[in-house]
């Protein structure tokens, strides 16, 4: 389902999805994301872009994780260009729930075409 990058000295962790996230795989993530959480890692990145379908019905459990980390001040990105499942997160009722990133890092933002989210820059 995912692979996880090891975090670096400045507490940022990467977790790379693929394929298709069913209800089951989503919910792991979010414990994934709680667990984290727990450790004191400040910085998630959970990258999409190899995501070609993920399951509406797991969405809230992952938006509620997101807040939880949120709430404790750590930072949670969700990257991914795809629109498809950005419908799906409006179709679940958690868009706006989750920050969303176009890209994890791209060289000029001034060209970035209207309504398109901005890229992730942590340093």
């Amino acid at each position: 389902m995912f692979w996880a990058a090891q975090p670096d000295e400045r507490r940022i962790c990467l977790l790379g999805l693929e394929g298709s996230l069913s209800g089951d795989d989503l919910a792991n993530l979010a414990e994934r994301l709680r667990g984290l959480a727990a450790r004191g890692m400040v910085r998630v990145v959970v990258d999409l872009r190899s995501v070609d379908h993920w399951d509406f019905r797991g969405l809230r459990c992952l938006a509620d994780a997101a807040r939880f980390r949120r709430e404790a001040g750590f930072a949670t990105a969700f990257v991914t260009p795809s629109r498809y499942l950005r419908d799906i997160a409006v179709a679940a009722g958690v868009l706006d729930e989750l920050d969303w990133y176009d890209a994890l890092e791209l060289d000029d933002t001034a060209g970035r075409p209207e309504g398109t989210a901005p890229v992730l820059r942590w340093a």
